[in-house]
Order: C-alpha cells, then sequence, then structure tokens
C-alpha cells in the first residue's frame, strides 16, 4: 500500500517528460533483452550456434533497466514499500519518520552518483574495455549507471521538496 505521502504526483513538464521518455527507453531496452535472449536459445537449439554476444549485451541491459529505471519507478510510486507498523504510527510521527527517510535517501542516492561517476570516469581515463569479443568500451555502459543515479537523485530531491511543502 502506498501512504499519502508517498503517491506520486501526475505532473507535466520537461522533467517529467524526461524520466516517463526514460522509463520508456527501459522498456525497450527489457523488449531488446527478450528479442536477444529468444534468438540466443533457438540458435543455440536449431543451429547449434553460440553467441557469446548476447550474454554480454543482455548484462549491459539489464544495468542500464536496473539503475536508469529507478527514478521513473520512484516517480511511478511503483517501489516496493512495507509500510505495516508505518500505517499504525500517528500522523505527526509518520511525517517526521518521512522526512528521516527522504533524508537518509538522499545522502545513499547522493553518494551512488558520486561513486558511479567515479567508476565512468576511471573507465573513461583509462580506455577500459571488457575483456569479450566484443571488446565494449566501458564507459558506455558505466555512463548509464551515472545517468541513472542522477536521475534518482533528481526524482528524489523533488519528491523530498514536495514533502516538505506539506
Amino acid at each position: 500500500m502506498i501512504s499519502p505521502e508517498s503517491r506520486p504526483v501526475k505532473k507535466s513538464g520537461l522533467f517529467n517528460r524526461l524520466v516517463d521518455l526514460s522509463g520508456m527507453s527501459v522498456g525497450v531496452a527489457t523488449f531488446l533483452i527478450g528479442i536477444f535472449v529468444t534468438y540466443d536459445v533457438l540458435a543455440r537449439t536449431l543451429f547449434r550456434m553460440t553467441n557469446s554476444w548476447v550474454t554480454e549485451v543482455t548484462t549491459y541491459l539489464m544495468g542500464y533497466i536496473t539503475f536508469v529505471g529507478a527514478a521513473y519507478v520512484l516517480k511511478e510510486g511503483a517501489h516496493v514499500s512495507v509500510d505495516l507498523l508505518v500505517q499504525k504510527m500517528p500522523p505527526a510521527a509518520r511525517r517526521v519518520l518521512l522526512f528521516v527517510t527522504d533524508g537518509i535517501m538522499l545522502l545513499v542516492v547522493a553518494t551512488l552518483a558520486w561513486l558511479s561517476f567515479q567508476f565512468f570516469w576511471d573507465a573513461w581515463t583509462s580506455h577500459e574495455v571488457s575483456d569479450t569479443l566484443l571488446s565494449i568500451s566501458l564507459w558506455i555502459p558505466y555512463l548509464s549507471f551515472f545517468i541513472g543515479m542522477v536521475w534518482l537523485l533528481a526524482v528524489l530531491a523533488a519528491q523530498t521538496l514536495r514533502h516538505w511543502r506539506r
């Protein structure tokens, strides 16, 4: 059950459209994983053909889905939350708990954004590539981790501001 304090607010605007667009891109990435895995299974089963690239590409797409999709899921209020005890608290205590959890989340996500930037920057400056047949420059998938954390931080900050304004 989503508490009234954390329900998503449907708003228009460039920021919300961009977050929605990132959510749709996650849907496309999910669809592509389905296509790639189906192709791999059929190729192995029918033609005894192996495709090592499928595992690598789908792994990067899963990272993209996880990190970039987090902001969209938060905006939509679709994160899993267990609020059995929270619902039994008085409204004032719930509000304090909401601010504390928002503060902790801002700190954690800001830290993850900073660390993912360092991860990306290290791969960029060292020209690190994957140790696979594709030899993908690792800054490419690492950039999606950083972008996802920045998106999540922005959506979380907007949500926190909405909470403070109530």
